[in-house]
C-alpha cells in the first residue's frame, strides 16, 4: 500500500503516547536495571508462546522462555535488591493478569553459573526492532542493554521533572498567598498589640494602603527599611509613573505585582529549559533533535495544563485566596491576566514541538493524518481557542466592550476547559483533577455569587429600587432599600447591580455605595435598618430640590410619602449602553421616580483604614466623588476615628454636575469634621451659565477653573498637617489624575516626610 509507511509510523506514534501515558501512571519499580530487561524483552516473541494472548504483559507470565530470558537477564545485570523489587511487581502483575504466580527465582537460575550466562544468546538492538522470535532464552547484549538503561533512566528523570516543575507553579502561588496572610495575621496582632496604631509596615502586594497599617503619627516607628520598601517596591508604579493609564492596549501592575510576576515568568522559563538528559542512540528517540522536542513539549505542556487551576482561581470574583491575604480583586485580576499570558506561551510551545516532531517523521501527510485522533484535534482547538483570548482579553475590549469581552472570555474559556479534557484523555484519568479542580473553582463563585443575593434579601427578583434622572446634570440617582441586607454595606464596598426591567438582565455591573440613609416620615419613631448602618439625615450644602417637568423645587413642597426604609444610595452617571438604558428608564416616569427591579449582589471590596488618619485628602474626579461621599459619615461620625480634616479635590467636566451633587448628597457637616472642598471645572462657559451660578450660589468651597495640580495639592496638605499627624491620599478619578497623585506620594516619601499613605480607588476593567 502507498501510505503504508505513513500508517505504520502513525501506528508506532500513538504506541508510544499511549506507553508514555501508561508508564506515567504506574507504579515505579525503584528498579530500573529490572525495567531495561523488560523493555527489551517486550517485542520479541518466543516459539513456546503460540496459541497465548498478543499481549506483551500475558507471554511474559506464560512463556516460560521469556521468563527465563528475563530471569537470566536481571542476574546478569542487577543487583539482589532491584531483581526482588521487579520480580514482586511482576509476580503481582501476573496474578493480576493470568490469575497464576510466577516460577521462584531459585527453579529457573539458581544452578545457571557465570559461565553458562556468558554463552547463552546475545540479543541485538537489530533484532529487537524488527521482533524478532527466538526458540531459546536470550540476554540483550551489552551495548543494547546500556542504551536501553540508558534511555529508560533519561525519561524516568525528565518525566520527573515534568511533574515536579508542574508541581512548582503551586507550590511558588502558595509561598505568595502564605507571605500574604503572614503579613495579614502580623498587622491583626500588631493592631491588637500595639498602644497606639500604627507603625508597623510590612510587604505587601496588594494596591497601596490596602489593609495595611497607616503611618503613625510618631515617624520614629517607621524604620528607614520600612520607608525605602514603600517608595522604591510596594508603592511606585512599575516604571515610575504609569500604573493606571494604559500603555497603549495593555496595563501595568504596580512594581511589586511586577516582581512577582517577573519571578514566576522567570521560574517558568527556567523549568522550560532545565531538566533534560539526551544522547544520541535513545531507544525512544534515536536522534537528539527528536528527544529535545519531545521533551521540551510534554514539559511545557504538562506545566501548562498545571496553571490552569491558578487561572480560574485568579479570575473568580469570590475568590478565597483574596480573602485570606485582604489583597484586593485587582491584584489578583492581574495575576489571572499574566499567569493565563505564560500558560498560553507554553500551550503554543507544546503544539508547535508536536507539530515539528510530526512533520520530521511524515510530513505533511502525517500531519493530516493526525488530525483524526480526538486527543490531537482537540489539543490544537485549545491552543488556538487559547491565542485567540489573548488579544480578545486586551484593555481595549474590557474597557470598551466589556459585555462582548465577558461573554466571549466565558465561552471559549469553557470550550478551552472541554477540549483540554478531551486532549488528557490519553493519560486515563490521570490528568483529570486539574479540569474538575477548576470547574469546582467556577461552580464556587456561582454558589457564592447566589448566596450573596439571597443574603440581600431572600426574595432576590423582588427587590424594588426607586431611580432618578436628573438630565442637566446627566446623573442618575438609584435608592436601594436594604432593610433585608444581613451584610452591612461599609464605607467604599460595591455591589453587582442586575436590572431586571432591562432587556438585558442578565448583565451585572459595579457600582460603589454613596451613601446609607434613612428618611423619617412623621409615624417613623426609629430607625427600621434591620442589617445596614443608617445614617441620619443632614443639610445639603446647597437647598434640596427634586427636577420636575418645569425645573427643580424644594423638596419640602413635594407630596407624597417619605421613604422610611433604610437605603443604599448610588450614583450612577450614563456613559455606555447599560447605564444609559438606565438613564432612559429612569427619566421615562418625570416627574416621579422610576420603580425598577433589581438583583442586588455584594458587598465586595474593602474599606480602607482611613479613620487611622488625622487628615485624609480625596483627589477625585468626575462620579469619583463617590468614595468620598461613602466615607465621609464614618470618618465624621465614629468616636474611634482619628481624623480631623478632610479636604477635597473635585475635578468635574460640568458644573451642573457638580452643583446637582453638592445640592442632593453633600452634607454641610460631619460630626467635628473640617470639610474643605475645592470644586476644578475642566470645562464650562466663564463666570456666566452653570459656572457662574455654582459660584454665586454658595460660598462654603471654592469653584476654580481649569484641572487640579495634584502634586501641589499633596504638598500643600502636608504642609498644612506639619509634623502634627499622619496623612491619607485617597485617589478615584482618571487614570492620569491617580498616576499623578501616587507619583507625589512616592516622591514626598523621597524626601523624608514618611506619614503620609496613598489609597487608589478604581474597578480593574
Amino acid at each position: 500500500m502507498r501510505n503504508s509507511p505513513l500508517l505504520r509510523f502513525l501506528a508506532v506514534g500513538c504506541a508510544i503516547w499511549v506507553a508514555d501515558a501508561e508508564a506515567s501512571r504506574r507504579a515505579p519499580l525503584e528498579a530500573p536495571c529490572f525495567e531495561a530487561c523488560q523493555w527489551t524483552l517486550r517485542p520479541i516473541r518466543f516459539n513456546d508462546g503460540a496459541g497465548t494472548s498478543p499481549s506483551p504483559r500475558v507471554r511474559a507470565c506464560e512463556s516460560l522462555l521469556d521468563l527465563t530470558s528475563l530471569y537470566l537477564c536481571a542476574a546478569a545485570y542487577c543487583t539482589a535488591g532491584e531483581r526482588t523489587a521487579g520480580l514482586d511487581y511482576l509476580n503481582a502483575t501476573c496474578q493480576t493478569s493470568v490469575g497464576s504466580p510466577i516460577p521462584p527465582w531459585n527453579d529457573v537460575v539458581a544452578n545457571d553459573t557465570d559461565g553458562y550466562i556468558a554463552r547463552v544468546r546475545r540479543l541485538m538492538q537489530a533484532e529487537w526492532e524488527d521482533a524478532a522470535t527466538f526458540a531459546e532464552p536470550v540476554i540483550p547484549s551489552d551495548a543494547f542493554f546500556g542504551l536501553a538503561f540508558d534511555s529508560l533512566d533519561s525519561w524516568s528523570y525528565v518525566y520527573s521533572r515534568h511533574t515536579l516543575y508542574g508541581s512548582a507553579m503551586f507550590i511558588f502561588w502558595g509561598v505568595v498567598i502564605g507571605i500574604g496572610l503572614l503579613n495579614r495575621a502580623v498587622i491583626v496582632l500588631s493592631r491588637a498589640m500595639a498602644k497606639t496604631p500604627g507603625g508597623w509596615q510590612s510587604i505587601y502586594l496588594g494596591e497601596p494602603g490596602e489593609d495595611r497599617v497607616p503611618a503613625a503619627s510618631d515617624a520614629r516607628s517607621q524604620s528607614r527599611l520600612s520607608i525605602w520598601i514603600r517608595r522604591h517596591v510596594t508603592l511606585p508604579a512599575t516604571f515610575g509613573y504609569r500604573n493606571a493609564q494604559p500603555f497603549g492596549w495593555y496595563t501595568v501592575p504596580p512594581r511589586i505585582q511586577t516582581i512577582t510576576i517577573l519571578a514566576f515568568t522567570i521560574m517558568n522559563i527556567v523549568f522550560c529549559v532545565h531538566g533534560y538528559r539526551v544522547f544520541p542512540g535513545n531507544l525512544y528517540f534515536p536522534r537528539v533533535f527528536t528527544q529535545s522536542w519531545r521533551y521540551v513539549s510534554d514539559r511545557t505542556g504538562i506545566i501548562s495544563f498545571a496553571n490552569f487551576p491558578l487561572i480560574w482561581l485568579f479570575g473568580m470574583r469570590n475568590n478565597v485566596v483574596m480573602w485570606l491575604t485582604g489583597w484586593d480583586f485587582a491584584t489578583y485580576n492581574n495575576f489571572h491576566r499574566w499567569v493565563a499570558r505564560i500558560a498560553t506561551v507554553e500551550a503554543v510551545i507544546h503544539s508547535v514541538g508536536y507539530t515539528v516532531l510530526v512533520y520530521d517523521q511524515g510530513g505533511w501527510d502525517a500531519f493530516a493524518q493526525y488530525w483524526q485522533l480526538m486527543w490531537w484535534t482537540t489539543g490544537e482547538i485549545a491552543t488556538i481557542l487559547m491565542c485567540l483570548l489573548l488579544p480578545l482579553s486586551l484593555y481595549w475590549m474590557r474597557r470598551n466592550v466589556y459585555e462582548a469581552f465577558l461573554i466571549i472570555h466565558i465561552g471559549l474559556s469553557a470550550i478551552v476547559l472541554a477540549t483540554m479534557w478531551g486532549h488528557v484523555s490519553v493519560f486515563k484519568a490521570r490528568y483529570d483533577l486539574l479540569i474538575w479542580v477548576c470547574c469546582f473553582i467556577w461552580v464556587f463563585d456561582r454558589v457564592l455569587r447566589m448566596s450573596r443575593a439571597l443574603a440581600f434579601n431572600r426574595r432576590f427578583w423582588n427587590t424594588k429600587a426607586r431611580a432618578t434622572y436628573d438630565e442637566d446634570a446627566n446623573i442618575v440617582r438609584l435608592s436601594v432599600p436594604c432593610g433585608t441586607s444581613l451584610y452591612r454595606p461599609g464605607p467604599g464596598t460595591f455591589y453587582y447591580l442586575h436590572m431586571l426591567n432591562d432587556v438585558r438582565f442578565w448583565e451585572s455591573h459595579p457600582f460603589t455605595v454613596a451613601s446609607v440613609r434613612t428618611l423619617r416620615g412623621p409615624d417613623t419613631a426609629k430607625d427600621t435598618c434591620q442589617g445596614c448602618e443608617a445614617t441620619e439625615e443632614g443639610t445639603a450644602l446647597l437647598p434640596h430640590t427634586i427636577p420636575d417637568e418645569d425645573g427643580p423645587r424644594p423638596a419640602s413642597e413635594q407630596g407624597g410619602p417619605h421613604r422610611t426604609a433604610p437605603t443604599m444610595d448610588f450614583l450612577i452617571r450614563p456613559y455606555d449602553s447599560s447605564t444609559r438604558r438606565l438613564a432612559r428608564a429612569a427619566g421615562a416616569s418625570r416627574p416621579h421616580p422610576a420603580s425598577l427591579r433589581v438583583i442586588v449582589e455584594g458587598p465586595y471590596g474593602h474599606t480602607k483604614p482611613l479613620h487611622r488618619f488625622e487628615s485624609v485628602l480625596f483627589v477625585v474626579g468626575g462620579s469619583g466623588i463617590v468614595v468620598l461621599l461613602s466615607y465621609l459619615e464614618a470618618l465624621g461620625g465614629s468616636a474611634a476615628s482619628r481624623t480631623r480634616r478632610v479636604r477635597v479635590v473635585w475635578a468635574v467636566r460640568e458644573a451642573s454636575f457638580a452643583a446637582s451633587v453638592l445640592r442632593e448628597d453633600l452634607r454641610a457637616s460631619y460630626g467635628g469634621l473640617d470639610l474643605f472642598l475645592d470644586v476644578y471645572v475642566t470645562r464650562g462657559d466663564g463666570e456666566g451659565g452653570d459656572l457662574g451660578r455654582l459660584t454665586e450660589t454658595t460660598k462654603q468651597f471654592r469653584v476654580l477653573r481649569g484641572r487640579p495640580y495634584v502634586r501641589g495639592e499633596i504638598e500643600g496638605a502636608m504642609r498644612e498637617l506639619g509634623h502634627r499627624g499622619s496623612l491619607a491620599v485617597v485617589a478615584c478619578g482618571p487614570a492620569r489624575m491617580a498616576d499623578d497623585a501616587r507619583k507625589a506620594v512616592v516622591d514626598t516619601l523621597g524626601r523624608g516626610r514618611s506619614k503620609i499613605e496613598y489609597f487608589e480607588e478604581s474597578f480593574n476593567w
